[in-house]
């Protein structure tokens, strides 16, 4: 049983494989006495077998452009390897499909790695959190665990809403980053507008169009992070340019506008 997931009352396993080495446990929770109440949420997000199919796409590209860099540290690196990446989608996918609205998304990676490994470092590496879907449509991602090297027994299994254990730095180019909490404890969590918002939440206002040639703050540390990501080989030339050019120009694509 892989650290922080387990067989406990009212959660439904959706995926747990190995694959050499490499361990995916994902999970559907409902909340608890203990919990709190959670949601409500916009689950299950419909579509079908077709639907889980495309929505585990969408949801793989908006995995693809996570990044994370260690405390003082220089490098940066994707998220995951291509092929954890695009399981944990699939089974994201399908969390997120079959969950009710008090249900959330909860899934933990374990690489063995011990290769280049002193004596006495725990030889797994570990990236946990959960996912949901908010009545407003936007998917959200929160880590408490970014390819961490923990030992079991010395994990603590907090709501990564509330505080993150790593101590990395999360890099996103279209997400928005929660920032801390109230409490001031700091979080790994990510948002990115997903589906059209529910029914059931309040209508909201239009936001402003941006002035033509005017590259907002946010968009200008993006397009740092692409510099970054290309010079360290995350992503190639021509990713780079179609999503820099995304960046600079942010009206939807003819394609997007199709979907």
């Amino acid at each position: 049983m892989l650290a922080g997931c387990g067989t406990t009352p009212g959660v439904q396993t959706v995926v747990d494989d190995r694959i050499a080495g490499h361990a995916l446990l994902v999970q559907i929770e409902a909340s608890t006495s203990e919990s709190g109440a959670w949601g409500p949420y916009a689950h299950p997000v419909a579509g079908g077998e077709e639907g889980a199919e495309a929505l585990a796409g969408r949801l793989d590209g908006l995995l693809g452009e996570l990044a994370y860099a260690r405390p003082k540290g220089k490098k940066v690196h994707p998220l995951m390897e291509v092929e954890d990446r695009q399981r944990l989608a699939a089974a994201l996918a399908e969390g997120l499909s079959a969950a009710a609205p008090d249900e959330r998304v909860r899934f933990v990676l374990s690489i063995t790695d011990d290769a280049h490994t002193p004596w006495m470092t725990p030889t797994k590496r570990l990236t946990r959190g959960v996912a949901f879907v908010d009545l407003e449509g936007r998917f959200h991602l929160a880590f408490d665990l970014v390819d961490d090297r923990v030992a079991p027994d010395e994990l603590d299994s907090p709501d990564p809403t509330l505080r993150a254990q790593s101590w990395v730095r999360l890099l996103t180019e279209t997400g928005e980053l929660e920032g801390r909490g109230e409490d001031g404890a700091r979080r790994l969590w990510v948002a990115w507008p997903l589906i059209a918002p529910s029914s059931s939440a309040p209508p909201q206002a239009p936001e402003p169009e941006p002035e033509p040639e005017t590259l907002s703050q946010p968009n200008a540390s993006k397009l740092e992070l692409l510099d970054e990501l290309l010079r360290d080989g995350v992503i190639d030339r021509e990713e780079y340019e179609r999503r820099r050019a995304r960046l600079v120009d942010p009206s939807p694509s003819p394609s997007e506008t199709s979907e």
